[in-house]
């Protein structure tokens, strides 16, 4: 999961299918040195004066040159002027494969790299950006330019061992290493989710909703209504997320009152898909799974998240996906957080006296 994984999760297709061009990532390996070792010689260090923890914020601006095809953030923990220092975090931004490596370096060896997002590539050459770092108990977050792009969980070395903080391949580099309350500081106030008389009521306004977004619902979902979410399920359908969440902000890590996770994937050749309902109130409950749902890729798609007497039930085009009992008062929801390969057009609260039809998937429009 973006914060953390659930138990038995597969990292969250949320991360999965979203950069933009296919690439020999064999090849581009063999290479790795060689084209580093262009932007070798631009750098930038800055020593740690004290040590990294929960909440440490670090923010670095520069803007990426266009004879500089790489450019770097590693999060140190070995003498900076040694060879082959060890690396807690590493952020390599690849220009023209467009996509962001991450890493963990020790004694001189890499691990496996991650390089999946929760955005298309954000960096473009001679434009300026601002990264944000927030590190927490179990992973460091990356946001670009206030969106939040990736999750980084902690290898050995972990950041809170780190020494310095080190920018390679960016001239104009800045680093600035603080603590804050909120990440990402740079981000827009939520969106709020309007609430309408009815299932067939037309909007008020017209909501720009975005893929992988977190709204707020100030007064929560009432009793006797339910959230309405229509929109598109991704072609190369992985696994998406729904959540309800006690406070609409990407950190600190909210409380999950409702986590509905579809996994496409999963036995992908079997006719249902897998539906896990599950809680997080300062850990993960028992799991709920289920193969109860039938999304066709690439459709329009409607889910409902009604609040019943004892219970959230999660719809998708008008069938029951899955039920979950209340784990904590249903008046403590405060947002909504979508992630991964269901992009919404329409989110709205509305009562549930009125329950559509089922309908049959299809390839429409």
């Amino acid at each position: 999961m973006p914060f953390f994984n659930c138990v038995n999760c597969s990292s969250m297709g949320v991360e999965e299918g979203l950069i933009e061009d296919e690439y020999d990532f064999a090849e581009d390996a063999l290479d790795f040195e060689t084209q580093l070792a262009e932007s070798r010689d631009v750098r930038f260090l800055q020593p740690l004066t004290e040590p990294l923890r929960i909440g440490s914020h670090i923010v670095c601006t520069g803007t990426p040159d266009e004879d500089l095809p790489w450019f770097t953030i590693n999060i140190g923990t070995g003498g900076a002027m040694e060879a082959r220092p060890d690396v807690a975090v590493h952020f390599n931004v690849r220009m023209p494969q467009r996509y962001v490596v991450r890493n963990t370096r020790r004694h001189a060896r890499w691990g496996p790299e991650e390089n999946t997002s929760f955005k298309s590539f954000p960096f473009k050459f001679e434009r300026p950006f601002t990264i944000e770092v927030i590190v927490d108990e179990l992973e460091t977050l990356w946001a670009v330019d206030g969106a939040h792009y990736c999750s980084y969980a902690h290898r050995n070395p972990a950041p809170f061992a780190a020494a310095w903080v080190q920018v390679i391949g960016i001239r104009d580099a800045s680093l600035n290493v603080q603590t804050c309350d909120v990440y990402p500081m740079l981000a827009p106030p939520p969106l709020e989710v309007p609430k309408r008389a009815s299932y067939d009521s037309e909007p008020d306004v017209d909501i720009d909703w975005q893929p992988n977004v977190i709204a707020s619902l100030e007064n929560g979902i009432p009793e006797g209504y339910q959230l309405v979410l229509k929109g598109r399920l991704r072609p190369l359908l992985h696994s998406f997320t729904l959540d309800l969440t006690d406070r609409a902000s990407e950190w600190p890590r909210a409380n999950v009152h409702l986590h509905a996770n579809l996994r496409a994937h999963a036995d992908a050749q079997l006719s249902r898909q897998l539906v896990v309902l599950n809680a997080w109130l300062g850990a993960w409950g028992a799991e709920r799974r289920q193969r109860s749902a039938q999304l066709v890729p690439g459709t329009k798609t409607t889910f409902r998240i009604v609040r019943g007497p004892g219970e959230w039930s999660v719809y998708a085009d008008g069938l029951v996906v899955g039920e979950l009992e209340y784990r904590a008062h249903p008046d403590g929801v405060k947002a909504l957080r979508i992630r991964g390969d269901f992009y919404p057009d329409d989110v709205y609260l509305c009562p549930n006296a009125y329950t559509p039809a089922p309908r049959t998937n299809s390839f429409d429009a």
